[in-house]
């Protein structure tokens, strides 16, 4: 079998320097945070289809060549960074080509990054176009294309030097047919280069969706630092990040950390933290976060789907421990299949609602303890648990302090004992003996 490999292709997000023509009539900075969002989507879908697709590799070209160190630190995931070369689109997309092929790959379908509604099955349906002996071309309304699938190059179609008319399409077909080549055509998708190409960025809800990531905390400001970075880095533009200290009060008001991310004040006790921070959210979907967990890459394409599901009222991620051993794993995946077939995740998986299915179901009840699973029996009563196919990492830091056997014995008689009714003021004193 022939190996496979998906090529996409990208800018770094600067203001000024992407989406120049929407720059002219919207601004460079609303053009550039459009781009961003067009560039996580694609990533984040093209992520869906590597976890169903391990076989094939991934390739980021971007440019310029200089900010591989922002690009690794905001665009995580699955792909392998590589440099665009110098010169027009065409030999850059040529180049491209050549570089996978040099290194054994058979068969590769090029993408972009600014198509608003670019689908998994666009990839799906080039690649068995490609088993079956034919090239492939995805057509974009403007005229141009925004995929291309090949098995060898053809240096013909790249030797073009003007990539910016709405005849690219046609003259790559015909490129295509003069060189004797069967060529495949995929739906018509949407471009975002002029103003009036918004109504296919704006009526996709994913793209107005926001996010406010919402993280309860005692102590641990090295730990909550190194996780308040890894999230400013791969934020969607307009998300925030509210952090709540306990211990204080509401009265005290709040303080700006960055542009993304603020401080506020709640007593102490996760379910009042995390109702607080809920209170004082500026956006549509929640997420709860705890202080020890480091986030999966493409945590804000993965929030967003999901929570257009129908029926779904609530997410979180599987979880996985950041140190490894034998026993931590046997808990992690038990976790996992509670999960599943139990719907009934802990707090550490990254729970995400709505703010409307958050309201209905009352919020945190529990102010100290059990307030992870009180909140999940509420939601359920109102429909589906959904679980991301990607792990959230977590300390097993009381697991190890406690001893793995014993802490992981105590989770659950804590779980049993409310689900008997065992008073909070019991349960406080049981899990802090």
């Amino acid at each position: 079998m022939r190996k496979k490999a998906i090529l996409i292709f990208m800018k770094y997000p600067e203001a000024g320097r992407v989406k120049t023509r929407l720059s002219k009539s919207i601004g460079r900075e609303q053009a550039c945070n459009i781009y961003q969002k067009l560039v996580r989507r694609t990533l984040g879908m093209v992520s869906d289809f590597k976890h169903a697709h391990t076989e094939i590799d991934l390739f980021l070209f971007y440019y310029p060549p200089e900010s591989e160190t922002q690009l690794r630190k905001a665009y995580p995931g699955p792909w392998k960074f590589t440099p665009q070369m110098s010169g027009h689109l065409g030999e850059k997309m040529g180049n491209a080509f050549n570089h996978v092929f040099t290194k054994g790959y058979g068969h590769a379908v090029l993408i972009g990054t600014d198509i608003a509604d670019i689908m998994t099955s666009d990839i799906v349906d080039a690649f068995q176009a490609l088993d079956e002996n034919q090239a492939v071309l995805g057509p974009a309304q403007d005229g141009g294309f925004y995929l291309i699938g090949l098995s060898s190059t053809i240096n013909e179609i790249f030797n073009f030097p003007n990539w910016s008319t709405p005849s690219v399409f046609e003259r790559t077909l015909n490129c295509f047919h003069a060189s004797a080549h069967k060529v495949k055509t995929l739906y018509k998708r949407h471009d975002i280069d002029e103003k009036k190409d918004l109504i296919y960025f704006n009526s996709n809800p994913l793209f107005q969706d926001q996010i406010s990531i919402i993280i309860p905390y005692l102590s641990g400001t090295k730990k909550l630092a190194s996780l308040v970075d890894c999230l400013e880095a791969q934020l969607w533009p307009g998300d925030e990040i509210v952090l709540v200290k306990g211990n204080g009060s509401p009265e005290w008001g709040t303080k700006n950390i960055s542009p993304h991310t603020r401080l506020i004040f709640a007593p102490k006790g996760r379910g009042n933290q995390l109702n607080h921070g809920a209170r004082v959210a500026q956006h549509n979907i929640l997420w709860f976060l705890h202080i020890d967990t480091v986030p999966p890459p493409n945590f804000g394409y993965h929030i967003r789907k999901l929570t257009l599901i129908r029926d779904m009222v609530l997410g979180c991620f599987e979880l996985r421990f950041n140190t490894s051993s034998i026993p931590l794993n046997l808990i992690s995946k038990w976790t996992n299949l509670r999960t599943k077939y139990f719907q009934l995740p802990y707090g550490d998986q990254g729970f995400f609602c709505t703010r409307g299915i958050f309201d209905k179901a009352g919020g945190f009840k529990k102010q100290f303890l059990m307030e992870d699973v009180d909140f999940v029996r509420n939601c359920k009563k109102m429909g589906k648990l959904l679980i991301v196919p990607q792990p959230i990492h977590s300390s097993p830091q009381r697991y190890l302090r406690k001893g793995v056997l014993r802490a992981s014995l105590q989770n659950h008689f804590l779980i049993l004992l409310y689900f008997l009714g065992v008073s909070d003021k019991r349960l406080y004193k049981f899990y802090y003996k």
